[in-house]
Order: structure tokens, then C-alpha cells, then sequence
């Protein structure tokens, strides 16, 4: 963590927990926008909707725009965690110290450019056969 100082911490850590705030918020309202705080926003939207298609697309987009802002929140908790731990700026990959410049346009990230775009190449789902 030496490549950064403890004001760039600091800035870095204000911008995650802002970051957490805004992924929170736009969870909280995808879940409970409709009726009441209970209730969720997805099975309210549907109630009014007729056609069943319809109504299964917009509930996978709801999900999946779910799923994404969770995982969002996990990576962002995950940030803190490295830097109360006193290992953030440092890849989880490598342990190369990943470039401010690239803490402060993604200050969640856990690997180095490099070992980002590996992990990337090999995630990548080959192509389905043509039948």
C-alpha cells in the first residue's frame, strides 16, 4: 500500500462508502418503491400487467438488475474490508499495487490491469455450436 498515501486512502475510501450509499439506495427502491415498505416493487408492477411475457421479461430485468447492484454492494464491502485490513491497492491476483488511476475510476477493484484482463479472457464463454 505504499504506492499510495493516506490521503488518497482516505479519498478513495469517501468515494467507496458513497458508492455503497448509492447502490443501497437503488436497491432499497427496486425492493420496496410500490405500495408499502414491505411490499416488493417487482411483484406490485406486476399485479397491472396483462400480458405474461411481458411480465416475465420486465421481472428477469428487474432481477438481473438486482443480482448486479448486490453484487455491486459485495464488491464495494469487499474494498473497505482490504482497507481496514491495510491491503487495498494491492491485487489480490499478483500483489502488484494496482495504479491510482485505476482505484479512482473503479475504486472497488481487487486486481491490477493486467491481472484483470486475464481473469477476463478466461471467464469469457465460448461461442454455442451451430446446429
Amino acid at each position: 500500500m505504499k504506492h499510495l498515501s493516506s490521503n488518497n486512502i482516505e479519498q478513495l475510501e469517501a468515494q467507496l462508502r458513497l458508492q455503497r450509499q448509492a447502490v443501497l439506495s437503488a436497491v432499497r427502491q427496486r425492493l420496496h418503491q410500490a405500495n408499502g415498505p414491505n411490499e416488493l416493487a417487482m411483484v406490485n408492477h406486476f399485479t397491472d400487467v396483462r400480458e405474461q411475457a411481458e411480465a416475465d421479461l420486465l421481472a428477469d430485468t428487474d432481477i438481473g438488475q438486482l443480482q448486479l447492484e448486490l453484487a455491486e454492494l459485495s464488491s464495494i464491502d469487499d474494498a473497505l474490508a482490504r482497507a481496514g485490513a491495510g491491503t487495498y491497492g494491492t491485487c489480490t491476483s499478483c500483489g502488484a499495487a494496482i495504479a491510482l488511476q485505476r482505484l479512482r475510476a473503479q475504486p472497488a477493484a481487487e486486481k491490477c490491469l493486467p491481472c484483470q484482463e486475464t481473469f477476463e479472457q478466461h471467464r469469457q464463454v465460448p461461442a454455442a455450436p451451430v446446429r
